[in-house]
């Protein structure tokens, strides 16, 4: 038999469109009887409002007296819905999204990506969900951060351009990455570019594999202990900004990256703050993202390699 994903209760998916700030009027619980069409635009919308509220953060990785990640529906659940503030990285907001849509009736799994780092891509270390509707089957990402996608996109070939935050623009490519051996290799290529003005960049590369729970158990354990990660020896937590006439669309995102916390809107850096103590950093989680910490974790954080010290502490 194969594996099934975990599906939330109604109780528990009207807490999720709670969290996420879903307003009424989107809110369903089957899309069994949609249109293509409309399947396609609820989608998007628990998309955006899903990245407007749960952050892209590695908190527990820091500010924790265990730095444990855990990916189980259970914990994740408590973690990022019955939390007012909290998120994760791509492997604990795309499962729980994924098991969102799952509960909702959407066709969908998961595949692995590797990350393009500027010299090269890391090995698997991201997650994607795949969702399919009608013939077509759309990239879905809630697990990148500030320059991952706002909206399903289609896999198709032809290159379509989708619109990001403006003045950006994003797309999937088809083709080869330059690590491959085998010129007959082919990936998806996420490419986003921050205006017309600059050539698109590569991000991440996918194929359309379905990654198993084991694969992401592997990858979990790596991506939040490796010594090279990423996520190990930098703190990140950011989330994007809803606004435009209507205050329903992505306008920009506002991002705390090691000492330093900044809004950026419409491509421009509108405000900056640097950290000059740990309590600085822990004032701007609970003020700008309702994230506060219990006196256990911000302990956690003492000795570490990415705690903020002053003059005084040497």
């Amino acid at each position: 038999m194969p594996a099934q994903m975990p599906t939330f209760s109604r109780d528990q998916v009207e807490k999720y469109f709670a969290r996420i700030r879903l307003p009424s009027k989107y809110q369903k619980f089957d899309v069994a009887q949609d249109s293509n069409a409309d399947a396609l635009a609820f989608l998007s919308v628990l998309q955006k409002y899903h990245l407007s509220e749960v952050p892209f953060e590695n908190l527990s990785i820091h500010y924790s007296p265990h730095r444990h990640v855990s990916i189980h529906a259970d914990e994740l659940y408590k973690k990022i819905v019955e939390s007012d503030g909290r998120g994760g990285y791509c492997m604990e907001n795309n499962r729980i999204f994924g098991i969102l849509l799952k509960s909702l009736g959407f066709k969908l799994y998961s595949a692995g990506a590797r990350v393009n780092e500027g010299h090269g891509y890391t090995g698997w270390g991201h997650m994607i969900n795949l969702v399919s509707i009608g013939e077509d089957k759309y990239m879905v990402d809630v697990g990148f951060g500030p320059n991952g996608a706002l909206q399903p996109l289609k896999l198709d070939r032809s290159g379509l351009e989708y619109p990001h935050i403006t003045p950006g623009s994003i797309r999937l490519s088809w083709r080869s990455i330059k690590e491959n051996t085998d010129p007959d290799q082919r990936l998806w290529i996420y490419e986003h570019r921050i205006n017309d003005n600059v050539d698109f960049g590569e991000v991440y590369c996918f194929s359309e594999l379905e990654f198993l729970p084991c694969d992401y158990a592997v990858m979990n354990y790596h991506t939040s202990t490796g010594a090279e990660s990423f996520f190990t020896h930098v703190i990140i937590c950011a989330k994007h900004v809803l606004g435009g006439d209507d205050d329903e669309e992505i306008v920009g995102a506002v991002i705390i990256h090691k000492n330093g916390l900044k809004w950026r809107m419409l491509g421009k850096n509108e405000r900056e703050q640097t950290f000059e103590t740990e309590a600085d950093r822990l004032k701007a989680l609970e003020d700008v993202f309702r994230i506060k910490l219990s006196p256990a974790e911000r302990d956690g954080i003492r000795a570490r390699v990415t705690e903020i010290r002053s003059s005084m502490d040497f």
